[in-house]
């Protein structure tokens, strides 16, 4: 594809008045906002932020905020509700559905974020979290793995106009240690001075930590659900959904990577992608020993598990060989992309500024053609 190197030799196209279409400086604003309402030019838009050009790769997601909704919506996580497919529910619903889904889960990912620290700050601890959604008077218990001595914490992301409660939550409770915003901690460092050796100094601003929970879902919904855990072990909840993608993908291998004859869902489709992107982080064979036995019951239907493992070993091996070594291609295929889609908005703000140009160069000929 020799496009990118022609981008830049465009520029040496004389500028000259190109049309007389347009005799507004709206109109070419507004015919720019209305492909955008294309249903492709929308597609690739959030696919290309999905999709590297080069490798495969998305938007990372702190793990933590996937174990945050689980914890906190333990039933919808365990029937299958997604984080994703809960997002995007609560949307439908209106802005104080989200703001009430992202301060529930803005409470759990602070907890996650104060034992990570905690863990830092005080190695000799081993530091957990209460099973319990609401378990009172403290959320994280410290054992030390030497003298078994242990401390509990109360974790509370919360503005300064709770710090009443909680002055009153520190008095009754002296051997509580309390991790809070800088904003409740200081109103009531303010008032009550002396309780200064309960707070565990933890910097983090309830409206920045309260938009970096925002933006987590924002990039989750632009990604379309996708997104991979930072660790392998971390992808045991997603067994499923692996499955299902590499399923298709099997499908893809059998037929030769002709799509015209694989039948496929929206839901598959993006598994497929997910699994491809987890292929090129962790490895073919990796991926597919998380998803286990279960490989027997979907590549051989009715024969059941027992033959999971030679199943496995059927499917890596031709996945290696017809799959892996078109993965980018197939990515493409799979969202419905192409490369020169890729290249396009890849390059979107040079090609954008190059048309800004010519229609500037164009309005200054046309006002001189007035005068």
């Amino acid at each position: 594809m020799k496009s990118y190197s022609l981008l830049n030799s465009l520029k040496e196209i004389p500028k000259v008045e190109l049309t007389k279409r347009y005799k507004k400086n709206h109109e070419m604003i507004s015919l720019l906002d209305s492909l955008k309402n294309k249903d492709v030019i929308v597609q690739s838009t959030i696919y290309s932020s999905i999709i590297g050009y080069q490798i495969l790769e998305t938007r990372n997601i702190p793990d933590d905020l996937f174990d945050a909704y689980a914890s906190q919506y333990p039933k919808m996580f365990s029937s299958g509700t997604s984080l994703y497919d809960k997002y995007i529910e609560t949307m439908d619903s209106g802005e104080y559905s989200v703001l009430g889904l992202v301060n529930a889960i803005k409470g759990k990912f602070f907890e996650y974020h104060v034992k990570d620290e905690l863990s830092i700050r005080y190695p000799d601890f081993d530091f957990s979290i209460s099973p319990l959604a609401n378990q009172p008077l403290w959320d994280i218990k410290g054992v030390n793995s030497k003298t078994n001595e242990e401390v509990f914490i109360q974790v509370k992301m919360m503005t300064s106009e709770n710090s009443y409660d909680l002055t009153n939550t520190m008095l009754e409770n002296p051997n509580i240690y309390y991790a809070t915003s800088s904003e409740i901690r200081e109103k009531i460092l303010h008032q009550k001075p002396e309780l200064e050796e309960q707070f565990i100094p933890i910097e983090v601003s309830n409206y920045e930590f309260t938009i970096g929970v925002k933006d987590g879902l924002e990039t989750l919904k632009e990604n379309m659900g996708i997104d991979v855990p930072d660790e392998v072990f971390a992808l045991a909840p997603y067994s499923t959904e692996i499955v299902l993608g590499v399923r298709l993908l099997y499908d893809l291998a059998l037929v030769n990577r002709d799509f015209r004859r694989i039948k496929t869902t929206e839901k598959a489709r993006l598994a497929a992608v997910k699994v491809l992107i987890l292929f090129s982080r962790f490895g073919v064979n990796t991926i597919l020993g998380i998803a286990g036995s279960s490989l027997g019951t979907v590549i051989t239907p009715g024969i059941g598990t027992a033959i999971g493992g030679v199943s496995g070993v059927i499917v890596g091996s031709m996945i290696n060989k017809k799959i892996a070594p078109y993965s980018l291609e197939l990515a493409y295929k799979l969202l419905y992309i192409d490369e020169e889609d890729m290249f396009y908005y890849k390059n979107i703000d040079k090609v954008h500024d190059l048309a800004y140009e010519y229609r500037n160069e164009r309005l200054s000929l046309q006002s001189i053609n007035l005068v």
